[in-house]
């Protein structure tokens, strides 16, 4: 799939909660892309550039980023300033980071914080689109509750989708948290399971993705 320079509008910028900002952008042609792909922004007049996984399914000539503000960066402060109606100019798609059809009947995604994005789409077009009937579980850790968003999506997919199990993991819950709390690994323990036979996607730190990494090898 090329590579294309371009030019997309903003059209819709909202904070959904904490540091997480939601970017809708619109091209002028069809945005042809895979689910797990990111895009690189320029967000400098020096031509520096910031990389953001694509958050929404392929939809024609639309598509949303989520961007974490929290590190204050250039891209930080580009998104926080930029306003709806301006152009910025973005590089995609990229990336290989995408997923099946499955090997396994069983597919894992563990993510922390904003490594988030790309399994929503991935998981819906592995659902919707693949009509995968394996199981499939996603475990996403955050540290505070009010910093969640998606819920209600993922809600909706596990009703929908009986072969879909969403856990949310905290690592410092406020108040009483009914659901896994600690580290995604040390939830990855209490499932009790053999990661035998399971096809796995890690997406957040580094030390998280080698923790992680390790853990369902040394599980089978």
């Amino acid at each position: 799939m090329a590579v294309d320079r371009l030019m997309a509008k903003i059209i819709d910028k909202r904070n959904l909660a904490g540091p997480f900002w939601l970017i809708k952008l619109q091209l002028d042609d069809d945005f042809l892309f895979q689910p797990g792909q990111y895009v690189s922004v320029k967000v400098a007049e020096d031509g520096s550039r910031r990389s953001y996984s694509i958050a929404s399914s392929p939809d024609g000539k639309t598509l949303e980023l989520l961007v974490d503000v929290a590190p204050m960066g250039l891209g930080s402060k580009f998104f926080l300033t930029a306003k709806v109606g301006e152009l910025i100019e973005i590089l995609g798609p990229i990336g290989i980071f995408k997923v099946g059809p499955p090997k396994y009947g069983q597919v894992l995604f563990v993510a922390t914080g904003s490594g988030i994005v790309p399994f929503k789409p991935m998981i819906k077009d592995l659902l919707e689109k693949q009509k995968f009937g394996g199981k499939v579980i996603l475990q996403w850790g955050m540290r505070h509750e009010k910093d969640l968003f998606w819920i209600e999506e993922f809600k909706a997919m596990r009703e929908k989708y009986p072969n879909f199990i969403f856990d949310v993991v905290l690592s410092q819950p406020d108040g009483e948290w009914l659901d896994c709390s600690g580290h995604v690994e040390d939830c990855l323990i209490k499932h009790n399971v053999s990661w035998a036979g399971w096809e796995t996607y890690i997406c957040g730190n580094q030390k998280m993705i080698m923790e992680v990494g390790g853990l369902v090898q040394k599980m089978g």
